[in-house]
């Protein structure tokens, strides 16, 4: 009878530590997925999409654009397009944009 019990005993505990492991694990693969996009937003801000060299911010119309000093190209955060081509209501800007907006 003492037989069953200690083989039920060990049972139980190897249920319990199976189960302490998923947790650990779960818990590993979070960390790890987290400290994975902290990584990769660390070493993609402030970097040009296209060639991957720094990017600078510089004024243009009280706006600060982003400009790339590796290829030169301008990136632009969200709604300062809007607001340049707002500006330039009678340029080729502002009625490229007017004919994209509607």
């Amino acid at each position: 009878m003492s037989n069953k019990w200690d083989e039920r005993k060990k049972a139980q505990e190897d249920e319990y530590f199976v189960k302490k492991e998923k947790e650990l694990i779960e818990k590993l693969k979070a960390r790890q997925e987290k400290e994975a996009k902290q990584s990769v937003k660390e070493m993609c801000h402030m970097r040009c999409p296209k060639c991957g060299e720094p990017l600078k911010e510089r004024r243009f119309q009280k706006i600060l654009i982003d400009h790339c000093t590796g290829c030169g190209g301008i990136w632009l955060d969200p709604g300062e397009l809007e607001e340049v081509a707002g500006r330039e209501e009678g340029s080729w800007l502002g009625k490229l944009w007017q004919r994209v907006e509607k």
